[in-house]
This record gives structure tokens, C-alpha cells and sequence, in this order.
């Protein structure tokens, strides 16, 4: 048998080997839902821009809360 051959044989498994592999299943395959992801955001920047405005006129703790809140709200974008 020659190297060829050998080499033939060799991407045949290979190939095999990796179209016996479900990417369906994968979670590395699977996509984030574009809606929730969308819709989180939205919510997340609108809780940044009422602390800014508490952060301009009223207070400075609720600001701090509202961006922690925000920043939790940016996980769990990134988890949909």
C-alpha cells in the first residue's frame, strides 16, 4: 500500500470521525435566543439612562443601584 493510499484512508476516518460528532446538541452550537437578547438589553439600557438622570438631579445611592441592577441585567444578556 502506498503513502497515498495510506493517506487516503487516514481523511476517510477522519471525515468519518467528525460527521459521527451532533453539533445540534452541542451548547457551543446552540444560538441565543435574538428576541430575549434584544429585549434585555433594552431594559438594561434603560435602567443606565434613569440613573443617570438620578445621578444629575436626585440621588447619588439609587444611581449606584440602578447601575448594579443594570450590570446584573448585562449577564443575564449575555446567558440568553
Amino acid at each position: 500500500m502506498s503513502n497515498h493510499d495510506e493517506a487516503v484512508i487516514d481523511i476517510k476516518k477522519a471525515k468519518a470521525a467528525l460527521d459521527s460528532i451532533n453539533t445540534d446538541k452541542s451548547p457551543v452550537a446552540q444560538h441565543p435566543d435574538a428576541k430575549k437578547h434584544q429585549y434585555v438589553s433594552f431594559a438594561k439600557s434603560g435602567l443606565r439612562i434613569i440613573a443617570c438622570v438620578f445621578l444629575a438631579y436626585y440621588e447619588i445611592q439609587t444611581a449606584a443601584v440602578l447601575f448594579a441592577v443594570a450590570e446584573i441585567l448585562g449577564v443575564a444578556e449575555e446567558l440568553v
